[in-house]
Parts: structure tokens; C-alpha cells; sequence
């Protein structure tokens, strides 16, 4: 049992890089460093894809639809909305200890793009990486929905698949941007395939012994290989799940082949206690470090030159933004009530107090029953 738990960090290690690496192309001295910029086109190809694979992965199919719901509406979109509350009012202290002229004008603004957000179904202007929770949310269900529906009776089943794939291609074709709907069908294909590779690794690579297996040395080979070959051939290297570049032929390749890499060096990585333990908190703290990190960045602008070449000044800003947002995560789970609203429920010890608002009469509905009792 020790030699599977030992194992499955491999993930968490992995899913801490991918969120590494996404919060460093926000800062504007990466074009400063040209070999850190090549490094950002590489790796662009399966940063955010190998967060949502593993994420696919390591889906839990215990659940039935509407309790995967509750639970998702708990690790997701309840700590998307208090991320969101939480930066607004941030925001605003911010304005007002930085503005030269603080008006009333001025700080109104920001509970104004708050309300406009909600209304046009984006949170862009508070956060602009908050699109990645959004739409994990959306493809989760997506996924889930999905599984429920094959275990259907036929031949209702298969109609019923029909018009959801019918729906899938549909909003591929479309593009709505509203409330993230464009990145259903990518995260839909994302997570699918992680769960359905841990399906068939389970059945035919002993489960998560393939990640081990010297074998996969393959992966690295054929990436870096695909890397030289695609520009050779005329095929773009470039995926952005964000700006909706992608394609699901050789590009959906190469993520792949990139996917498995990472989790071919992480099994190394795993090797080293203190690098190995940083990037699996960075991964508990995800969420925190895609919320607050752009804040946390704007607060270094206001204090430090990011414009001017200084590789020991703007490394050091990384690892402290990094420390920071797990900071956060850390402090916040400390504070009783507050905490209810950022964290799963069944990874808190709730207290009397707590478990009486989770159970109160407009909230109880959204929260797992069984994780609404005082543990």
C-alpha cells in the first residue's frame, strides 16, 4: 500500500509543474530571456493540457451524477466565487492605498466589473486565468455526463450519446464565450483521455507501474523528435487551450507525447524529497496560486522593475509569488468560517459553527450531505 501512495505522487508533482509554468508566462520579463521564452513555446504545447489529463486520470467514478455535482459545485465553483469576492475586495484596498487621487468613482468600479462579469459570463477583467477553474468545472461534467449516459439501457443510450457528442461538436463549432462553454469540447477531450488511459492501464500496464517502467523513455524521444520534425513538415508547435488554439490531430499529438514526458521526468523528480514535496504543495495550492497570483504580481510592478534584464531579481519574484499564493492557502484554512467557502468540505475538520451554515437552509443544497456533518 505504501509503494501506491508513493507512486500516484508522480501526478501531484506533475500538476504542480503545469501550474508553474502557467503563472510564469504572466509576468512580462519572460521576453527578456531568450532561451526562457523558447522554453515557454515548448513547453506551451502540454502545460495546461497535463493538468486537465491528470485531472481526467485520477476522476473518481464512485459517484453517480448528481452527488459528483455537489462535489464538484464544492471544489470548484465555490472556491472560483470566493476567489472572485475576495480579489474584488483586494482590488480595492489596493486602489486605495496606490491611487494617487482615491474617488468614490474609483472604488465603485471595481464591485461594477464584478456585477458585469456575472453578466456577460466572464471573469476575465478581475482574473484572467479564472477561465482554467471554469472550464475544469464544465469539462468534469461534460466527462461525468458522459460516463452516465453509457450506462444507460440500450438502445436509449446510444441516442442519448448521439446528441451529446451531437452537442460537443456543436459548441466546437460555435465558440460561445459564455461562462467558459467554448472550452467544453477540449476539456471534454483532455479529460476523456485520461480517463480512458487509466482505464486501459489498469486493465493491460499494471495501473500506475507503467509511469515507471524504463520503457517510457519513448516519450521524451518522440517529443523533442516532434519538435524538430512538425516546423520541418509546416505543422505548428503551438497550442494555447486559452486563446481556443488547438486542433485534434497533430497537435492533440504532440500535447500527448509532451504529457508523458513530464511524467517521465517526474518520476525523478520524485527522488528528491524537497523539490518533490514543494511541487506537490504547489499542486494543493493550485487554485490559490491561479487566483492570486496575477494580484500578487501587480503589486510587485508597483515596487520593481520588470521591464530591465535582472534574472536574480525576477527569479526571486517567481519563487516569492509562488510562496505567497501557498501561503495564502495555508493561512486561509486556518481561519474558521472563512474557510468553509475556499476548501472542499471533506478536507476540513468542521467545527459546531461551521457545519451550521453549510446545513442552513440556502446552502445545504449544494454541498455533499456527507460532508456537511462535524467530523
Amino acid at each position: 500500500m505504501h509503494q501506491d501512495v508513493k507512486r500516484i505522487q508522480i501526478f501531484d508533482i506533475a500538476k504542480g509543474i503545469s501550474i508553474i509554468l502557467m503563472i510564469i508566462s504572466r509576468f512580462s520579463f519572460v521576453s527578456l530571456y531568450p532561451y526562457l521564452s523558447a522554453f515557454q513555446d515548448a513547453v506551451m504545447v502540454f502545460k495546461m493540457p497535463s493538468f486537465v489529463f491528470i485531472s481526467g486520470y485520477l476522476l473518481s467514478d464512485r459517484l453517480r451524477f448528481r452527488p459528483f455535482l455537489e462535489s464538484k459545485i464544492d471544489g470548484l465553483l465555490k472556491p472560483l466565487l470566493s476567489f472572485v469576492l475576495s480579489l474584488t475586495i483586494l482590488e480595492i484596498i489596493f486602489y486605495v492605498f496606490t491611487a494617487d487621487v482615491v474617488t468614490l468613482r474609483g472604488a465603485i468600479g471595481y464591485p461594477t466589473n464584478l456585477l458585469r462579469s456575472f453578466y456577460h459570463g466572464s471573469f476575465d477583467v478581475i482574473n484572467v486565468s479564472f477561465w482554467f477553474i471554469g472550464a475544469l468545472f464544465l469539462g468534469q461534467l461534460s466527462l461525468k455526463g458522459f460516463l452516465e449516459i453509457r450506462r444507460l439501457k440500450k438502445p436509449l443510450n446510444y441516442i442519448f450519446l448521439v446528441v451529446f457528442f451531437m452537442g460537443v461538436i456543436l459548441l466546437d463549432t460555435l465558440k460561445i464565450k459564455f461562462y467558459w462553454t467554448e472550452y467544453i469540447p477540449s476539456f471534454f477531450l483532455y479529460l476523456s483521455l485520461g480517463y480512458g488511459f487509466k482505464q486501459l492501464s489498469t486493465r493491460y500496464f499494471n495501473g500506475t507501474k507503467f509511469f515507471y517502467s524504463n520503457k517510457t523513455v519513448v516519450f521524451p524521444i518522440l517529443f523533442l523528435a516532434a519538435l524538430f520534425v512538425y516546423p520541418k513538415l509546416n505543422l505548428s508547435t503551438s497550442l494555447d487551450l486559452s486563446g481556443l488554439l488547438f486542433n485534434y490531430h497533430y497537435t492533440l499529438v504532440l500535447s500527448l507525447l509532451g504529457i508523458f514526458t513530464l511524467l517521465f521526468v517526474c518520476r525523478f523528480i520524485e527522488k528528491v524529497p524537497v523539490l518533490s514535496a514543494a511541487l506537490v504543495y504547489c499542486s494543493k495550492a493550485s487554485f490559490f496560486i491561479l487566483a492570486y497570483h496575477i494580484f500578487i504580481l501587480q503589486i510587485f510592478t508597483h515596487f520593481f522593475d520588470m521591464e530591465t534584464y535582472n534574472p536574480i531579481l525576477h527569479t526571486s519574484l517567481v519563487v516569492l509569488n509562488l510562496a505567497m499564493c501557498c501561503l495564502i492557502y495555508k493561512l486561509v484554512r486556518q481561519i474558521k468560517i472563512i474557510r468553509v467557502f475556499f476548501y472542499p468540505l471533506k478536507t476540513l475538520v468542521l467545527n459546531y459553527c461551521e457545519v451550521k451554515i453549510v446545513n442552513s437552509k440556502y446552502l445545504k443544497r449544494f454541498f455533499p450531505a456527507e460532508d456537511t456533518v462535524m467530523n
